[in-house]
C-alpha cells in the first residue's frame, strides 16, 4: 500500500507567490493584479528541494538550489523570460524536460498575478509627468519547487 501512495506522486510541485506588495497608493484590484511597466523589475527568490522516497516510503528532502536572480519585467514577458528561466533552474538533479515542464507553469503563473501590455509598447522619458512616475519597482517572487523521486532500498 506504502509503494501504491509513492508511485501516485506527481513528478514535482510548484508554488509562485509574491513575498510583498511594493506600497503603492492603489485600489485594492490594482493591488491583486498589479499593472506592470517596463521600467519595473521582479526578483525570484528560489528553492528547489528533492523530496526522494525509498520502498519503505521514508521521505528524504534535499536542498538542490537555493539562490536569487533578478529580470526586469519586460525582458521576462518578451520571450526572455524562458531562457533566464532556464539558466536560473540549472541544475544536474533536475531533468531538462522537467525543467521545460515547470518552466512553462512558472510563466503561466506570473502572467496571471500581473497586468501587463504584451509588447510593453508605451515610452517613458517623453514628459514631466511620465519621469516623475517611473521609479522603478521591484516585484519580489518566491518560486518555491519540489521534485519526488523515488529510491529502490531493496537492491
Amino acid at each position: 500500500m506504502a509503494s501504491l501512495f509513492a508511485a501516485q506522486l506527481e513528478p514535482y510541485w510548484c508554488r509562485v507567490s509574491r513575498l510583498y506588495q511594493p506600497l503603492l497608493n492603489v485600489n485594492d484590484e490594482q493591488k491583486k493584479r498589479p499593472k506592470l511597466k517596463p521600467t519595473e523589475r521582479f526578483i525570484f527568490y528560489t528553492k528547489v528541494l528533492s523530496r526522494t522516497i525509498d520502498s519503505n516510503s521514508h521521505a528524504r528532502l534535499t536542498t538542490l538550489l537555493y539562490c536569487s536572480q533578478d529580470i526586469g519585467c519586460k525582458s521576462f514577458f518578451q520571450k526572455e523570460g524562458m531562457g533566464f528561466l532556464h539558466s536560473h533552474l540549472s541544475h544536474p538533479n533536475l531533468p531538462s524536460k522537467l525543467r521545460e515542464e515547470i518552466v512553462q507553469e512558472v510563466i503561466h503563473k506570473v502572467r496571471q498575478m500581473f497586468e501587463f501590455d504584451d509588447n510593453f509598447g508605451y515610452d517613458y522619458g517623453c514628459g514631466v509627468e511620465e519621469l516623475s512616475d517611473s521609479r522603478s519597482l521591484e516585484y519580489c517572487l518566491v518560486l518555491e519547487i519540489v521534485v519526488h523521486t523515488h529510491e529502490d532500498v531493496n537492491n
